[in-house]
């Protein structure tokens, strides 16, 4: 499992930093038990044309045994590129810019943009509700969502980034790092289970 942590470096900052970055010890989501560090994983992350390699921390919960990746936030989990990469080549998709235009200017394979694309708008509607509920409960009022469901998905995003920036500062970091956040790194995937699901 992953647990996606507020980074507040730029990747290049985190991939430089190494071993020395400066990570957050995370309470076990399972059983909220402190949990303690338990080695690291390297991973490469693309920001379009580039490739760095990071060294992602592990967690381990010393009374129920379960490990966790400690994601920083511009980190998707079960996906090669940086969060903002994916979020300005899908934004731009959904203002109207053909796929292999967004592709080419974030320096991304046509195919991967075309799955990000289809995975957002797959999900758009699980994520405008959600996203638009986060921003209510951060106490930001919210009068009036496009009519299109990635449209209010685009929306949904850029209100709470900027609800949870007014709440805690800017240090809260920008819209596709808190919208990652909150689904634990797992915008695209298949797989996720959003909080806001959990009954």
């Amino acid at each position: 499992m992953t647990i996606v942590w507020r980074c507040p470096m730029t990747a290049h900052e985190y991939a430089a930093a190494g071993r020395a970055a400066p990570i957050p010890r995370p309470d076990c989501p399972a059983c909220a038990e402190p949990m303690i560090f338990f080695g690291f994983y390297t991973r490469p992350l693309r920001l379009g044309e580039e490739e760095l390699r990071l060294l992602v921390r592990r967690a381990r919960c010393r009374a129920c045994q379960g490990t966790h990746a400690l994601l920083p936030d511009f980190v998707t989990a079960f996906r090669l590129d940086g969060i903002e990469v994916i979020g300005a080549v899908i934004a731009s998709m959904v203002d109207g810019t053909t796929v292999a235009v967004a592709a080419t200017s974030a320096g991304v394979p046509f195919t991967t943009a075309r799955d990000w694309r289809r995975r957002f708008l797959a999900r758009a509607d699980l994520l405008a509700r959600g996203f638009l509920a986060a921003t209510v409960a951060l106490g930001a009022l919210v009068d009036y969502v496009p009519s299109g469901l990635a449209e209010a998905a685009l929306f949904a995003i850029s209100a709470l980034g900027g609800a949870a920036r007014r709440r805690f500062g800017a240090g809260a970091g920008g819209d596709w790092r808190v919208a990652n956040r909150i689904v634990g790194g797992c915008l695209l995937s298949t797989n996720a289970n959003p909080p806001w699901t959990v009954t």
